[in-house]
């Protein structure tokens, strides 16, 4: 051998066109995440079982370390291989598979690495194979200089064939790289899910790190769809006779297709396509003109692993869509339209069974049982405006249940029926006049409690006199309250005064057999959510020892143990106190107090303390209204 050809096998060479560089790698990889999809799937095909993606940003000079455990490459092989534009690794092997048949191969171009000069100027690659390490450097500020074809460029030489211990594998840094702004890891991470599905295979672990150790994220499929609640799932191939059946690669297709609760992130509504686990194909509805807002709620991926064996290579160079002009792509085509538009059309009535259950578990009520008790002309009115607000496409399945259960509060009320009979005769309700209804009748709602909170400011001021004057128990201040039982508590809204025990229950549960004991308290109090208030009521200048709470807590759980267990039954017992000021100078007074208060059985509450909540809780409506009829 001759001294020339001995320089010359120790020289590393890229023959090239530099417009091939410029157009293939600057221009067509110009953001971090598919520049790093392309490392990545070098490093599966290398047979690589772990690999590390660190993400250096600590200061401006930035920079990006890939590492990985495959088998690396020598010095023959960097040159006929990795240096090589455009190798197609198939064709040159005549194999499908990795070099050591353990994974049918991603790669296929030849042209990946040229990626790295889309975020870099500067690549340094660190290769191991069989013991032996080999180091060079890829300087775009050199290469981009190459102008004539025949000048091959050489790549700087770090190391050359030295023998080393370091493990098989290859490490690729990245510097001077072409961003201002910090790292992410979770975009890096999660693009890196949307663009392959390996990353739940046992043998390929790939992780993320940023600037530490500790802050890493492991790459797993699942990232994909985080945050994504499913409705309903279609599993391919689909064996339904509603969907078609005349394409004859149908069988082999498989993965899902998934409609979802929320509505999908924009850039991943529709269905991806994938072969041999790598993105081949954008999400997107196909010939669909998915102009409806009920494909925002659809996404999915499919596998079509059969299309890298057609005679013709139909994957784009950067792997964002296929070439559907060819006449296998366009049956494919014709096939994911027909599967789509079927799949949509099944999806407004699983959305609205999802939201009839949703409210179903969010309130414990039932839609149907709920209309079927209203009148007919009601029940008629109510089952419109709710199917409207399930049907709508605009609003979700959280809202949707907030809205339902807005509708049947608000059935109790004639004014609101009133505005909803407004538009009865309306065929299809829109998502805006439904939210238009509510906000009239909000305004309405709020203008009547603002006036009912008018006057109720001039029955506080009542109150107040009452209590400055230390009224009489008996003669003045239960009179007040039974007309204005709001003032103790808002839920409150009926007070029966001054009767025995047997009494109120015979009343209220007939059934019950009750011994004769003439055992008296203030009120036995109703409210609005089926709870029964027993209230103590005493002088405005009343000092509330523990003497008295004990007294509530024997009233309370008389009526409790006596009351009949029916679906009449009240949710709970409730005994306040009520008087002018607390012992809380007595360590038992306060301790009974705070242990009554935190099981909800006793309250005690002084006078102007009831003064005070009622002023706030009334104000709060007279600003409401003010602030509803300003917007």
């Amino acid at each position: 051998m001759t001294e020339e050809k001995k320089s010359c096998s120790d020289e590393l060479v890229m023959r090239f066109d530099p417009n091939t560089i410029e157009h293939l790698g600057v221009k067509m990889y110009s953001t971090l995440p598919p520049v790093i999809a392309e490392i990545v799937s070098n490093s599966y095909d290398a047979e690589a079982k772990n690999v590390e993606i660190w993400l250096f940003d600590n200061d401006e000079n930035k920079s990006i370390k890939i590492k990985d455990d495959g088998h690396g490459m020598s010095f023959e092989e960097i040159n006929s291989q990795f240096l090589r534009i455009g190798r197609n690794r198939r064709k040159d092997t005549h194999s499908q598979y990795s070099k050591n048949k353990k994974r049918l191969v991603i790669g296929k171009k030849g042209i990946g690495k040229l990626s790295f000069f889309g975020i870099s100027s500067k690549i340094q690659v660190e290769t191991v194979s069989a013991s032996i390490k080999n180091t060079f450097i890829l300087d775009w500020s050199v290469l981009k200089n190459t102008e004539d074809f025949d000048e091959n460029y050489k790549p700087e030489i770090v190391t050359l064939n030295e023998n080393t211990t370091d493990e098989e594998g290859t490490l690729i840094t990245l510097y001077n790289i072409n961003r201002k702004t910090s790292f992410s890891p979770d975009d890096i991470a999660y693009t890196l899910a949307k663009s392959f599905q390996v990353f739940d295979e046992t043998d390929f672990n790939v992780l993320v790190y940023h600037n530490i150790e500790s802050n890493k994220i492991e790459v797993k499929n699942e990232l994909r769809y985080k945050n994504l609640n499913p409705i309903h799932t279609w599993n391919f191939p689909l064996h339904i006779d509603r969907y078609p059946k005349d394409y004859y690669c149908e069988d082999l297709i498989t993965g899902k297709i998934v409609l979802t609760e929320e509505t999908v992130p924009s850039k991943m509504r529709g269905v991806s396509l994938f072969s041999r686990n790598k993105l081949v194909n954008e999400y997107e509805f196909y010939d669909i003109k998915a102009t409806s807002h009920g494909y925002s709620y659809i996404t999915g991926w499919l596998n079509v692993d059969f299309i890298d064996l057609f005679n013709e290579d139909v994957i784009s160079t950067n792997r964002r869509s296929l070439n559907w002009e060819t006449t296998e792509t366009r049956d494919l085509r014709a096939y994911l339209t027909k599967t789509i538009q079927g799949i949509f059309n099944e999806t407004k009535k699983l959305k609205e069974e999802n939201k009839v259950n949703k409210f179903l578990e969010d309130t414990g009520i039932s839609i149907e049982d709920w209309t079927n008790k209203l009148p007919a002309h009601e029940k008629k009115l109510a089952k419109k405006i709710v199917h409207s607000i399930i049907g709508s496409e605009g609003i979700e399945t959280s809202k949707a249940s907030e809205l339902v259960k807005f509708v049947q509060d608000s059935f109790q009320f004639q004014s609101f029926k009133d505005i909803a009979n407004e538009i009865h005769e309306v065929e299809n309700l829109s998502t805006e006049r439904i939210l238009t209804l509510f906000k009239e009748w909000e305004l309405i709602e709020a203008r009547e409690m603002y006036k009912l909170s008018l006057g109720r400011i001039e029955t506080i001021k009542t109150f107040e006199k009452l209590i400055t004057e230390n009224a009489k128990e008996v003669q003045q201040i239960h009179p007040f309250f039974e007309k204005f039982p709001w003032i103790l508590d808002p839920r409150i809204n009926m007070f029966r005064h001054e009767l025995q025990y047997a009494k109120i229950l015979q009343e209220n549960y007939p059934e019950t057999n009750l011994e004769e004991k003439n055992r008296r308290i203030d009120f036995l109090c109703t409210s609005v959510s089926n709870h029964r208030f027993i209230i103590e009521i005493k002088r405005p200048l009343h000092l509330i020892t523990k003497k008295d709470i004990d007294q509530a807590k024997d009233y309370r759980s008389f009526i409790e143990d006596h009351l009949e267990s029916n679906v009449y039954s009240p949710n709970r017992v409730i005994a306040y106190v009520v008087g002018g000021k607390i012992d809380f100078d007595d360590r038992k007074t306060k301790d009974e107090i705070d242990s009554m208060q935190r099981i909800d059985k006793v309250y005690v509450k002084t006078f102007n303390q009831l003064l005070t909540d009622a002023r706030n809780y009334h104000k709060e409506f007279i600003d409401r209204y003010e602030k509803l009829n300003n917007t």
